[in-house]
C-alpha cells in the first residue's frame, strides 16, 4: 500500500506537470488520466530493472490500455541513434499513434532515451518518467532534457521535451547497489553546492548508512528535486541561470567520453569534475580553506571521489571541445564564489585549467 506522497508542481511556459514522490506508489499513480486517456502505452524499461521488479511493474500496468513492453539494455553505449531507430520502428509496428504515451522505467540512460523517442516520434508524443536510480530521481528525470550520444560525445543530439508526469517510487532504491546510489548522491550534492543548502545539511547530518533510510532519502530527494524544478521553471531552455546545473559536468562528460562510458560512472566523473572546479575557485580566491575542508569531509564520508583515475590534461581539454565556448583560448565554466553561490559563464584561461588538471590527475 502507498503511504505519504509528496508532490512537486513544475510549470514551464504553458506546460505543467507534477513530480510524485513516495514508497510503493506505482499502482495508484498509473490510474491517472495522463495514462488512462492514451490509446496505447509503450513501456520502455531497463532490462535489469524489469528482471528485478517484473512482478511489481506488471501489477501496476495490468489495467492500462494495450501496454507494450520494450526492454532496453543499460549503459551509455546503448543510448545511440542506431538503437533509437530500432525502437521507433517497433513503435510503428505496434501501432503507436500521436495519442499514445511512452513510460520510461529505469535510470538516467533509459529516461533520456525514452524521452528522446517520445520527443521525435510523430513529432512528439507524451512521456512519463519512472526513475529507478537516485541519480534519475534527483536530476535527470527533471527538466525535460532528452538526448542520445554520438561517438564524439555525450548528449550531442537531443531536445527539450517535458514529461506529463514523474513518478518517483523510492522502493526501487531498496535494490540499488552502492555504486549507483553514490551516483545520485553526487548529483544531490551538486545541487547543494550551487544553492540548495538544506541538502548540504542533510549530507552533514548523516553517513553512508543513515542516508539510505527511507525517510532520510525521501527528504533528500524532495529537497533536491524541488531545487532543480525551481531552476528549470525560471529558465527551461538554459538561456541563463539553468547553466548552473552543469556544475562539474563539462569536465565530467569529457572524462566519461575518454573512458568510453565503461570504466567510470557518471557520478564518479562528475565528482572529479566538481573537484577540479573547486580547485579553480580556490585558486581564484573564491573559496576558503574552510569551504574546501567542509566539502572534502562530505566527499570522504560518502566516498564520492575516486583516486585511481588519471588522464592527461591535453586529453581532457580535447574532449571538452563540444561543451566549451571558445573566447580567445578561454573556457566558460560554472564556479563557486562560496558554498551555495554559483557563478555561470565564468571564463577560465586554458593555462590555468591545464595547471589544475595536472595537479588533479597528474
Amino acid at each position: 500500500m502507498a503511504g505519504q506522497i509528496d508532490k512537486i508542481s513544475v510549470k514551464t511556459g504553458k506546460i505543467s506537470h507534477v513530480i510524485y514522490i513516495g514508497n510503493r506508489i506505482l499502482d495508484s499513480l498509473f490510474e491517472k488520466d495522463e495514462i488512462r486517456n492514451a490509446d496505447k502505452v509503450a513501456i520502455v524499461a531497463s532490462s535489469r530493472v524489469f528482471e528485478i521488479h517484473e512482478r511489481y511493474i506488471r501489477s501496476a500496468i495490468q489495467h492500462m490500455n494495450e501496454p507494450e513492453i520494450f526492454l532496453m539494455a543499460d549503459g551509455e553505449e546503448n543510448k545511440n541513434y542506431r538503437y533509437a531507430e530500432m525502437f521507433l520502428e517497433d513503435f510503428l509496428a505496434k501501432g503507436l499513434t500521436r495519442q499514445s504515451v511512452v513510460i520510461g522505467i529505469g535510470g538516467g540512460v533509459v529516461g533520456d532515451f525514452a524521452g528522446f523517442l517520445a520527443s521525435i516520434y510523430m513529432r512528439g508524443i507524451r512521456v512519463i518518467h519512472v526513475p529507478t536510480t537516485l541519480l534519475a530521481m534527483v536530476d535527470s528525470s527533471i527538466g525535460g532534457k532528452v538526448a542520445v550520444n554520438l561517438s564524439a560525445g555525450k548528449n550531442i543530439v537531443g531536445s527539450f521535451h517535458q514529461p506529463s508526469m514523474v513518478v518517483t517510487d523510492i522502493s526501487f532504491l531498496h535494490t540499488l547497489d552502492d555504486a549507483e546510489f553514490k551516483n545520485g548522491l553526487v548529483e544531490a550534492l551538486k545541487h547543494g553546492l550551487i544553492g540548495d543548502r538544506s541538502s548540504v545539511r542533510i549530507f552533514e547530518s548523516n553517513d553512508t548508512d543513515s542516508i539510505r533510510d527511507d525517510k532520510v532519502i525521501a527528504q533528500l530527494i524532495t529537497q533536491s528535486a524541488s531545487f532543480k524544478a525551481a531552476v528549470v521553471e525560471a529558465d527551461e531552455k538554459e538561456s541563463g541561470r539553468r547553466a548552473i546545473l552543469n556544475y562539474g559536468h563539462t569536465i565530467g562528460h569529457a572524462i566519461e567520453s575518454l573512458s568510453g562510458y565503461k570504466d567510470i560512472t557518471h557520478g564518479e566523473a562528475v565528482a572529479l569534475g566538481m573537484k577540479v572546479k573547486l580547485a579553480v575557485s580556490k585558486k581564484l580566491g573564491w573559496l576558503t580553506d574552510d569551504d574546501i575542508k567542509r566539502i572534502g569531509v562530505i566527499f570522504k564520508t560518502y566516498d564520492l571521489v575516486r583516486k585511481d583515475v588519471s588522464f592527461a590534461p591535453d586529453e581532457i581539454i580535447a574532449h571538452m571541445q563540444y561543451d566549451k565556448k571558445n573566447a580567445g583560448g578561454k573556457f566558460n565554466f560554472v564556479l563557486l564564489k562560496g558554498i551555495g553561490n554559483p557563478l555561470y559563464n565564468q571564463q577560465i584561461d586554458e593555462k590555468v585549467l591545464y595547471e589544475v588538471l595536472e595537479e588533479s590527475f597528474g
